[in-house]
């Protein structure tokens, strides 16, 4: 069969051949049957296609988003430790950076994943709320617990992203199998109708993108 397809082709190849198998079929007395048939199966990928890319974008908005994010829980988790240390400058004898810090500082938990810093985020929060209400880093409670909720939040977003981009690329995939089915009914319903020699020639072989520029500057400059 002239240029069958397999899964192991991209929806764009598979959309452009069947389009090309159809242009063909409209394009010959009686063979406009196949050009119908085959139609709504391009329709239907090019719909799945464009889905997938578009799940694919949002999953990486959403990532950029739980990255800016983290950034953010970053620089309020210094400015944490750079307000307790200078609360400890301020009040020898009553050192809090060791309490909020107790694994020496800030750099180990900027190092955490994500989800393990957001953790640690939090066990900070509770420290600084076992200082009292009086305290002068009780002001940095509201702060990082917003910091904290856009991480979570993030987090939620791009776990929800991963899901609907799997379901995309399933239901694409699915797509790619019912054209490929179609294109090969085609081919058996095409031998049926002009023969095999004829039936090959509705079909578009696969030329890759060097063989048709060579083609393209031998049509321009004949010898």
């Amino acid at each position: 069969m002239a240029g069958k397809l397999n899964d192991a082709m991209s929806s764009e190849v598979h959309i452009n051949s069947a389009l090309r198998h159809s242009r063909r079929c409209k394009q010959t007395k009686g063979a406009t049957e196949l050009a119908g048939a085959i139609d709504p199966f391009i329709t239907d990928l090019e719909t799945k296609s464009s889905e997938t890319k578009k799940e694919k974008l949002l999953h990486d908005n959403s990532y950029d988003d739980l990255v800016f994010n983290s950034g953010g829980l970053d620089d309020r988790i210094r400015t944490i430790s750079d307000t307790a240390k200078q609360y400890d400058r301020e009040n020898p004898g009553r050192p809090v950076h060791k309490l909020l810090f107790p694994n020496g500082g800030y750099s180990t938990i900027l190092r955490f994943p994500i989800t393990k810093k957001v953790d640690a985020a939090e066990e900070i929060q509770e420290r600084i709320k076992s200082l009292g209400e009086e305290h002068v880093l009780v002001a940095q409670l509201p702060l990082l617990s917003e910091a904290i909720s856009k991480v979570r939040t993030s987090i939620a977003a791009l776990q929800q992203a991963n899901t609907k981009v799997r379901t995309a690329v399933a239901n694409e995939e699915v797509a790619q199998a019912n054209l490929r089915r179609q294109y090969e009914f085609n081919y058996l319903d095409a031998i049926k109708m002009f023969g095999k020699t004829f039936a090959n020639r509705l079909f578009p072989k696969a030329v890759s993108r060097k063989k048709i520029k060579e083609e393209l500057a031998v049509a321009e400059n004949p010898a």
